[in-house]
């Protein structure tokens, strides 16, 4: 291994930030067109997903690729990894590969051990409290050119926690908690651990144990809910950890705000070194001829990554992400319908399925590096850390792909298929009902940062001279798309070998004729249902602006608002059992569509409105507006909105002479929704020769039942989310105060 790379990467990267020379150096990337590998796996055992995943530093070398020239550089990263690292830290140059895929069924425990090994020296040292000061200046650029200030800038990339993505389960303690901060274990000067995992582990046993006892029966409950709830072994220890770092750190007094808020009852959310994780994935609750009160957990492709305020942007481009398969019915169907054919390797099954994990893998983003200027999309998506793999196909096979798109910053929009045929059959791990999965055969689809997208790719009985490839456009919103771009290779499918076997004879697999239906807790949300439920509507307001004076350096907000980041209170409030209807809205009038992600429960769909929505002719290679903003000719499925008249518009923020705005609506009715938790919300329009604009929307409409606590919605463009585009969301008992805004 070059040692010297290594060297020159812990150079650079020890040096703090404000004087870091120059980038590591340029070494020969991987041969392009490597078979696509899978990730590795933790699988559950017995109803309980067991494991632990270590935050470790890597020496990777890491892809830059921009229209598909490639370079790249030895560059020290953080990572999931399944197993710890040697110590002291691995010289090994290794390719980048995503963490393990976590795999467990609905109904299962999820027992997984956090632990935080990285070495922080080797990374920035930014603070986890009232950071980003001047005292934390990046070369004059960052943050006081942004005026960026504490808690939403960018800060503590040591810092970090794990955020279960599409988890329907307890958002609270041990739960999907994206408030903890767990820092890296404590090591010397010579860069020693002064404190093992196996020490800051030790009494997690115990707790895993109380934890089956509470909640393998009771799936449903918030626990634990208290420090007392913890074997004392391990909260004591962790008491004597925090004491010690917030001695060596006076500025730091992380054991002080946890003192703070175990006197107030509640749950701390600083630690050191590991943190467990136990929470249940409910399994709805059959109930003949009745509808349960209740949602469960979706089975299907979900994923996980860092989720610290303030890093989750760098983070996640250094690779801190992976995949979360949750099986059920959904597993089994597919495997009914396609178990009976036999491959190369063994009888069709969901577990040997193709696994993407998309993402666009860097060490800084544009902001600490000065670097304002990007092509629209960023630079080239790796495919499980790879560039431009390859997939091997049999002729005449049908393979599920399970898509996830980790970027924190670019959507991808996949390009109609040639040479494939392919149907989508769930988003955002939850599947499609029949009319959707039907209307899906070879088109394209976009999949904003954090969509899911599950494919049935079906290759063709003849084998092709040439790899067929799958390409995407990079984009930031919709209305990037460009039906004249071929747009950027993402992988390429080898056709080889004799067709599949079915009762010993050589035949062709076919896309499923008919989805089965899915789970009862997915059955649409109806205005009846809204009704009965008080029909309670909300408005959310997304902007980004550039900087302005002093006096308004906010650039990222919902609702004028930037985000808490110790949650002190909820931004919106809502009962347990309730059912709401939001109106979500993007004011920005760059070509921005703000991915909005909530956690915990889902949600559907009930109006698009884009107002630069186009209706693509793929055929053709032609676009048109849908809506026309003067008096020419419509064409076919065009629409008019009246620029002279008022009453159709949304006049800008600066006035307040607001019109009826119920009038500002999509002209066609919006399809059949299927279930997100992530969407893009359309960017706004500014009239040509108009001071006037109007805002792109959605509106979703969602259940809150099951778990109380304080969770978040943000935008998914995450460097958006660290500055400040975040909302605590608070579910309370019904008994309790009612919800406040």
């Amino acid at each position: 291994m070059a040692l010297a790379a290594w060297a020159i990467a812990m150079v650079t990267l020890a040096t703090p930030l404000s004087t870091q020379g120059p980038p590591a150096s340029t070494i020969p990337c991987s041969p392009s067109g490597a078979e696509l590998v899978n990730p590795p796996e933790i699988q559950a055992a017995g109803g309980i997903l067991r494991g632990a995943i270590y935050l470790v530093t890597e020496l990777q070398r890491l892809p830059t690729s921009e229209d598909g020239v490639a370079t790249c550089r030895a560059e020290p990263v953080r990572v999931f990894r399944p197993a710890p690292p040697r110590e002291p830290v691995d010289r090994d140059l290794s390719d980048p590969m995503p963490g393990p895929t976590l795999r467990a069924r609905v109904g299962d425990l999820v027992q997984l051990r956090f632990i935080n090994q990285i070495d922080a020296s080797l990374f920035e040292q930014g603070l986890d409290i009232d950071a980003c000061t001047s005292a934390h200046r990046v070369d004059g650029t960052y943050p006081e050119a942004f005026k960026d200030f504490y808690p939403n800038c960018l800060h503590a990339s040591s810092t970090a926690n794990i955020h279960f993505h599409g988890t329907h389960t307890n958002p609270d303690s041990t739960g999907d908690n994206v408030y903890l901060q767990i820092r890296p274990l404590p090591r010397n000067n010579q860069g020693e651990l002064t404190t093992t995992a196996a020490q800051v582990t030790a009494g997690l046993d115990e707790f895993f144990q109380d934890c089956s006892r509470k909640l393998g029966s009771a799936p449903l409950k918030s626990w634990p809910v208290t420090w007392g709830d913890l074997p004392s072994s391990w909260t004591d220890q962790q008491t004597k950890l925090l004491q010690a770092y917030q001695q060596r750190r006076p500025t730091q007094p992380l054991w002080d705000e946890n003192q703070t808020v175990l006197n107030a009852g509640g749950w701390p959310i600083y630690y050191i070194g590991a943190f467990p994780y136990c929470f249940a994935l409910p399994e709805y609750p059959a109930l003949a001829g009745k509808v349960a009160p209740v949602m469960g957990q979706s089975p299907g492709t979900h994923w996980y990554h860092a989720h610290k305020h303030g890093s989750t942007a760098i983070n996640v481009m250094n690779g801190m992400t992976g995949v979360f398969i949750i099986e059920g019915k959904y597993d089994d169907d597919l495997n009914a319908a396609y178990g009976s054919y036999v491959l190369a390797g063994g009888s069709w099954n969901t577990r040997s399925q193709k696994i993407l994990v998309l993402n666009q893998l860097g060490t800084l983003p544009n902001a600490l590096t000065g670097k304002f200027v990007d092509s629209v999309g960023g630079v080239d998506f790796t495919v499980n850390g790879r560039l431009a793999p390859k997939v091997s196909m049999q002729p005449g096979e049908v393979q599920l792909w399970r898509i996830v798109n980790t970027s924190g910053r670019t959507a991808a929009f996949f390009l109609p298929p040639i040479g494939l045929e392919w149907r989508q059959i769930a988003q955002d791990g939850v599947q499609y009902d029949d009319d959707n999965y039907q209307a899906s055969l070879n088109r394209p689809f976009y999949m904003a940062p954090a969509n899911r997208v599950d494919l049935l790719v079906k290759a063709p009985m003849n084998i092709p001279t040439s790899a067929i490839e799958v390409r995407v456009q990079n984009v930031m919103a919709e209305s990037n798309v460009d039906t004249n771009d071929a747009g950027r290779l993402l992988l390429t499918v080898q056709v080889a070998g004799p067709p599949v076997l079915r009762e010993g004879q050589p035949t062709e697999m076919h896309l499923l004729p008919k989805l089965p239906c899915p789970p009862d807790f997915l059955r649409a949300i109806t205005d009846d249902e809204l009704k009965l439920a008080g029909s309670i509507t909300r408005t959310l307001v997304f902007n980004s602006k550039d900087p302005g004076p002093p006096h308004q350096p906010m650039q990222h907000t919902i609702n004028g608002i930037q985000f808490d980041d110790k949650g002190g209170h909820a931004h919106l409030g809502v009962v347990l059992g309730a059912v709401e209807e939001w109106k979500v809205v993007n004011t920005t009038t760059r070509e921005i569509d703000h991915p909005l992600h909530i956690h915990i429960n889902p949600f559907q769909i009930s109006e698009m409105f884009d107002p630069k929505e186009r209706i693509f002719d793929w055929n053709k290679k032609t676009a048109m507006p849908r809506y026309v903003f003067d008096h020419t000719k419509l064409m076919a499925e065009q629409c008019r909105i009246d620029p002279d008249d008022e009453s159709t518009w949304t006049p800008c923020p600066c006035r307040d002479d607001l019109k009826d705005k119920s009038t500002w609506k999509p002209c066609l009715p919006t399809k059949k929704g299927h279930w997100w938790d992530v969407s893009r919300i359309p960017s706004a329009f500014e009239v040509p020769g108009k001071k006037v604009m109007i805002p792109g929307y959605f509106k979703m409409r969602s259940r809150f039942v099951d778990y109380p606590g304080r969770y978040v919605m943000h935008c998914h463009i995450l460097i958006h989310e660290d500055r400040g585009m975040m909302y605590s969301v608070e579910v309370v008992r019904p008994a309790k105060t009612q919800p406040h805004h």
